[in-house]
């Protein structure tokens, strides 16, 4: 399956379940004002959950949305799953408190329809880790029932999920002040694939606590969400049967071109650098397509500080032109502008950034 070919799969799915779509939101998020997206969806899910009164009614939506997480940018070429910019599609269901038990489970029945049917995953491939209660902040929360229960009755075989105590499977997301349990799920690629056995290939977060940074209060909040996601490429990657993120279909082009100034010794030895660069490339790419500058706001020091580490390791791998990295930009172009408009539309040459004085 295709990156377009997922995307198809995922929209014509949502539609056909009755899910209202939603603009993406892109890396430029209210939700986050001194970086960049960091989870797809979240302006619209804040939105409904610090909303002064209760909603009416139900409200459900998707969206496929660009996220980008610096703190995965240390991880990029040392692990064969994380990228720094990456794409995550979603369907949610908000509604009040009251009524959440019977939209959890509809959404995880068509969560489940969605992974098991739509995307062909076995079901005994697929492990769930749930909250099991335990200690957050000063409180002791007790395991969240509904999703357990939910996931049994849509036919999650028992032994496939994990309870897990503590803040594990709790988001507590400070500068947003909402917070809940959470579920990962992870495919399971077999004992033959060592450390790299089980892949995270999606989540569910139930915006269900309002967090006050004050006074480190938890409150139920009167409007809650329930969100289940899918990460685009980490799908890709198990879906394609792919050792590497770097080889799914919309990135290995992109290596490709970087390889061709390398033998086959250099490319295989140097391969955390050349992921390095990629991933350095594609986050730039869109960032600059937002009208970001490597200035010294906030997000302009995040791509500072990106084009100073492409800099940095063509230097080390002795690269003493620019023309793979013009190649290698033009394809990230090519590849994503359907899907990301404004990378044509606002194009920055990458060149002239990493020809900035000041880095």
């Amino acid at each position: 399956m295709t990156f377009q070919e997922l995307l198809d799969k995922f929209n014509g799915f949502v539609k056909k379940k009755g899910f209202v779509s939603k603009e993406p939101i892109g890396l430029i998020s209210r939700a986050f004002p001194n970086e960049f997206n960091v989870s797809a969806g979240h302006d619209y899910a804040l939105e409904i959950f610090k909303a002064p009164k209760p909603i009416e009614f139900p409200i459900s939506y998707s969206l496929i949305d660009t996220c980008f997480r610096r703190i995965d940018m240390e991880h990029v070429g040392y692990s064969n799953r994380h990228l720094s910019l990456f794409n995550i599609a979603l369907f949610a269901c908000s509604a009040i408190k009251e009524k959440m038990g019977s939209c959890i489970n509809e959404l995880i029945s068509i969560y489940t329809e969605f992974l098991w049917e739509i995307l062909g995953f076995p079901k005994e491939k697929l492990m769930f880790t749930v909250f099991d209660g335990g200690q957050v902040l000063d409180f002791y929360l007790k395991r969240e029932k509904s999703l357990f229960e939910s996931l049994i009755k849509s036919g999650v075989p028992n032994t496939n999920i994990l309870p897990l105590k503590g803040r594990r499977n709790f988001f507590l997301a400070q500068n947003t002040e909402c917070s809940g349990p959470t579920c990962e799920i992870y495919f399971d690629r077999g004992e033959k694939a060592g450390n790299s056995r089980f892949i995270e290939i999606g989540s569910i977060n139930f915006y269900k606590y309002l967090f006050n940074n004050k006074d480190k209060n938890l409150n139920l909040s009167v409007n809650q969400i329930f969100v289940c996601a899918i990460g685009i490429e980490r799908t890709l990657m198990v879906l394609q049967n792919k050792s590497t993120i770097f080889d799914i279909d919309i990135i290995a082009p992109l290596v490709d071109i970087l390889n061709k100034n390398f033998t086959l010794f250099e490319s295989i030895i140097f391969s955390n650098s050349i992921k390095r660069i990629i991933d350095g490339i594609r986050s730039a790419v869109f960032i600059l397509s937002e009208g970001i500058k490597p200035d010294s706001s906030s997000r302009g020091r995040i791509l500072r500080k990106i084009i100073k580490n492409i800099k940095n390791q063509m230097k080390y791998l002795h690269l003493l032109t620019l023309d793979p990295l013009k190649d290698i930009e033009k394809e990230v172009i090519e590849i994503y502008s359907d899907f990301y408009p404004k990378l044509k539309q606002n194009r920055v040459n990458l060149d002239k950034m990493l020809n900035f004085k000041g880095i």
